[in-house]
């Protein structure tokens, strides 16, 4: 009786592992096929009324890039260089960051600083992605001024 019970249980126990195992496996074969958000990007960004999603304004030209290590920089003809942190989401192809840049006037004057925070998806294809997400910029005493939205689509450069 002891012998099968302990044969039982090598058993079970080997079912279990060579399960998880097929599991980790299945898991890291899907991250592998997930687009990955590295690389320099060229986007078109949207400015929108947050309340309704309305565009407001011209659209303008970006660029973002997004390395390995997490850290991300772009530039945009809305704002000087940006500088941030960008983070896998939970959903396949799911993306977030968040950048600070500082704002000049027209004379060269510093006048403040912006935050971005956007919400990005990367397609299947890994080289288009969309975005949506809001802005908010502070005075130069670092208090909140103006906000807003935006939405944007990326391409891959290659």
């Amino acid at each position: 009786m002891t012998t099968t019970l302990k044969s039982i249980g090598i058993v079970v126990g080997l079912i279990l592992f060579v399960s998880c195992s097929q599991s980790f496996v299945a898991a890291q074969n899907d991250q592998k096929t997930v687009p990955g958000i590295n690389g320099v990007w060229q986007t078109i960004v949207t400015p929108r009324i947050c309340a309704t999603g309305n565009p407001v304004g011209p659209t303008f030209p970006g660029i973002l890039s997004f390395s390995q290590d997490g850290t991300m920089t772009g530039t945009s003809t809305a704002v000087t260089s940006t500088y941030g942190y960008w983070n896998r989401e939970a959903g396949r192809g799911e993306y977030s960051f968040a950048s600070l840049s500082l704002k000049y006037d027209a004379s060269g004057n510093f006048i403040g600083s912006r935050r971005i925070s956007q919400n990005v998806t990367v397609d299947d294809s890994g080289n288009a992605f969309t975005s949506s997400g809001t802005f908010q910029d502070y005075n130069t005493a670092g208090s909140p001024t103006i906000s807003g939205c935006s939405t944007s689509t990326g391409s891959r450069f290659q």
